[in-house]
């Protein structure tokens, strides 16, 4: 999804990564015009390349602990890392130094420390900046799986094996 909101909302060039191949090729059907391999070590050069050495101005982090320092490489000076999601771990290796020198803006996301009322209006902001957008079909989330209820356990399992595309869903 952060992928093509980017594209709405005029980003020239977007990237994705995934470790597996086959999500990588999908990529592009959610936005993404450079799609990188991020199980190799080397990736931020290959940022730094696709943005004639610069690096990238926002990284919206799902991973955390094991690409920390590698995001910090890939950003531009003056670059954002928002970081929303800690699949790879809650700790790890950070280099301060790079942080410093390229000024990178480091943004920690969770709703666990919000209110109900500060939910409700990130919620009414979002949904008043994306929802026409949603609505005219430019906005749209793959659904690898819907589950009953019932089988909620099954869908964890499907989850945890990460071997999906898109999201599992549980109807009620």
């Amino acid at each position: 999804m952060g992928m093509q909101i980017a594209k709405l909302m005029g980003a020239s060039l977007v990237m994705g990564t995934s470790t597996n191949t086959e999500r990588r090729a999908r990529l592009t059907e959610f936005g993404c015009d450079l799609a990188i391999d991020s199980s190799a070590p080397e990736w931020p050069d290959e940022v730094k390349k696709a943005t004639g050495g610069k690096g990238v101005d926002v990284i919206v982090d799902l991973v955390s602990a094991p690409v920390a320092n590698q995001n910090l490489a890939a950003a531009a000076i003056l670059g954002r890392i928002v970081n929303v999601g800690r699949l790879g771990g809650m700790k790890g290796e950070f280099d301060f130094d790079l942080h410093a020198a390229k000024r990178i803006d480091y943004i920690g996301v969770t709703f666990r420390t919000r209110t109900l009322e500060q939910i409700r209006e990130i919620n009414r902001v979002m949904r008043a900046d994306l929802w026409p957008a949603v609505e005219a079909g430019k906005l749209h989330l793959p659904i690898y799986k819907t589950f009953p209820l019932a089988q909620v356990a099954e869908a964890l399992d499907m989850m945890k094996a990460n071997r999906h595309f898109g999201k599992i869903a549980i109807a009620m």
